[in-house]
């Protein structure tokens, strides 16, 4: 399936997945790599289809990430889709909009 949309990580959700990436790394090695694989693919099914996942707010919606307890906040706007966050689940919802 062709995608439509390019994809664009904010500098924010730069910052989400490196630390993600620190923290797996750190604790046991080849799991950063594997969590960067499992969003990698997440992010292709935001690009093939990003109404697939409902809106959690305002006009952003959450991707689930499988086997990892965060979630991709991202909007789509004309042909683009913007990831604010790559948000970890167990921190308070409330800074998912901030």
């Amino acid at each position: 399936m062709k995608k439509k949309h390019r994809l664009i990580i904010t500098a924010q959700a730069e910052i989400n997945i490196s630390d993600a990436f620190e923290y797996y790394e750190y604790n046991q090695p080849h799991v950063g790599e594997y969590f960067l694989s499992v969003l990698e693919k997440c992010f292709l099914s935001i690009e093939t289809n990003p109404e697939i996942y409902k809106i959690a707010f305002s006009n952003f919606r959450q991707a689930k990430v499988p086997k990892f307890p965060f979630v991709v906040i991202y909007k789509v706007e004309l042909n683009e889709i913007i990831v604010a966050k790559v948000f970890h689940t167990y921190r308070n919802p409330i800074k998912k909009i901030k």
